[in-house]
């Protein structure tokens, strides 16, 4: 892991060479990423001029990660200041993460509206919601998984899970593995995910609706653009 100065150099050599750095935040779980343009290094803060989308997701999420080909790992950096209007932000406390951020190919976005699903793996159901959605993964949050026994599914276990998107007439199964099973600590929340096999059928709806929910994403990101903005003015 490099130190906070061989970032900072590696940060300045890009400024002194021209170079964009892209940054990367999510929204409702849908990835924003842009180029950014440094505009200054200096005593371990960087000034950049972002995209009207990166700022508002840097002002909400509180932090971004930055990449380039350049710089040897993944640096995710605290945002201290961002001006929605003139699109400008200023980082601090830079840490380096390695590389795999940001490597997800598939897109994964929230539901705007409650979706059930069971999961089954044979002889046990369990009820949850779905918590984000991909063509190859699935987040499922349950609730009240353990008190009734153990009904839990462990990782690398083969699963079904049923659930009926907007888009579709029907509920559609997808044969699935569990990869994951976290407990929300202090609640009986836990999230279960897997990865997915949607079949031939079931893979044009899921894009379908995977397509609209970030079209519906990028829209609510303007709108919220368009509204920073607004109340700036009134402030000034």
């Amino acid at each position: 892991m490099n130190t906070q100065d061989e970032m900072m150099r590696n940060i300045h050599e890009l400024h002194a060479a021209g170079k964009t750095i892209k940054l990367l935040n999510t929204y409702r779980g849908f990835p924003v990423s842009y180029d950014a343009t440094i505009l200054a290094v200096d005593q371990g803060y960087v000034a950049a001029r972002v995209h009207e989308y990166q700022a508002v997701s840097m002002a909400l999420e509180g932090k971004t990660h930055l990449q380039s080909d350049l710089l040897p790992e993944v640096i995710r950096a605290t945002v201290v200041a961002v001006d929605v209007v003139k699109r400008q932000a200023v980082l601090t406390e830079f840490e380096g993460v390695g590389n795999a951020v940001g490597k997800r190919a598939d897109i994964r976005v929230h539901p705007n509206e409650p979706l059930d699903a069971e999961i089954y793996d044979g002889q046990r159901r369990i009820g949850g919601k779905i918590a984000d959605i991909s063509t190859s993964g699935v987040g499922v949050f349950t609730f009240a998984a353990y008190i009734y026994g153990d009904l839990s599914f462990e990782k690398d276990r083969e699963v079904f899970i049923d659930f009926r998107l907007p888009n579709a007439d029907a509920i559609i199964r997808f044969h699935g593995v569990v990869t994951s099973v976290v407990d929300q600590k202090g609640t009986f929340l836990h999230r279960l995910g897997a990865k997915i096999f949607p079949g031939p059928d079931a893979k044009p709806l899921l894009e379908s609706y995977i397509a609209a929910r970030q079209d519906e994403t990028l829209r609510e990101l303007k709108l919220i653009y368009e509204s920073m903005c607004q109340e700036k003015a009134v402030q000034v």
